[in-house]
């Protein structure tokens, strides 16, 4: 028992570990705080213009896969051109209702208003025409950690995998304190 205890304090005052468990702890906040934001939202906040969104079907694949999150940011209608990727609510067709991130293809004003039509990258055809009102933001930036972790989340073995390492690390600290708390009694019964 001695030994594990060594080798526990050894590895918890390495500050290279320490670095490192704040980091992942950090990290899996932030997930955490994303996907319930966006659950509970339905994706209708943003922060200084910035929206978090993952990436649910192929349709821009080459540029963004299935579980990417991406961040746009709401942008003025003169800064949207052609061959930007932006996020928009869908009011039409068969995007009606869903978020969709595509590829601007072309854009046009008309009656003082500016139109924007956008298209999957793996899609032959383009969406149903949209307004200004209807976009989000601009794609300004893929996750790469992020990103990570949600195509790691999103299948279900690598879920139960993760699931069953926080269960193990769990369950260490807790034996740990069992045994740290019944070494402080038998430490204290043999002082008096």
């Amino acid at each position: 028992m001695k030994k594990i205890k060594s080798i526990k304090e050894k590895i918890e005052s390495n500050i290279a570990f320490k670095i490192l468990k704040w980091i992942i702890n950090i990290i899996v906040i932030l997930l955490l705080l994303i996907i319930i934001v966006q659950k509970v939202t339905k994706n209708n906040f943003a922060v200084g213009g910035i929206r978090i969104f993952m990436v649910v079907s192929g349709s821009m694949v080459d540029e963004y896969n299935i579980g990417d999150i991406l961040i746009s940011k709401a942008t003025d209608e003169e800064d949207i051109n052609v061959g930007d990727n932006v996020t928009y609510l869908g009011k039409t067709g068969g995007v009606k209702g869903l978020i969709v991130t595509h590829k601007v293809i072309n854009k046009e004003k008309r009656d003082g208003n500016t139109y924007f039509v956008t298209k999957g990258i793996a899609n032959e055809i383009s969406d149903p025409e949209i307004s200004y009102d209807q976009i989000y933001g601009k794609v300004i930036y893929k996750t790469i950690v992020l990103s990570f972790l949600g195509k790691l989340m999103s299948r279900t073995i690598s879920y139960y995998i993760l699931f069953m390492i926080v269960a193990v690390i769990i369950s260490f600290e807790i034996v740990s304190s069992m045994f740290d708390s019944d070494r402080e009694e038998d430490e204290d019964g043999r002082r008096e």
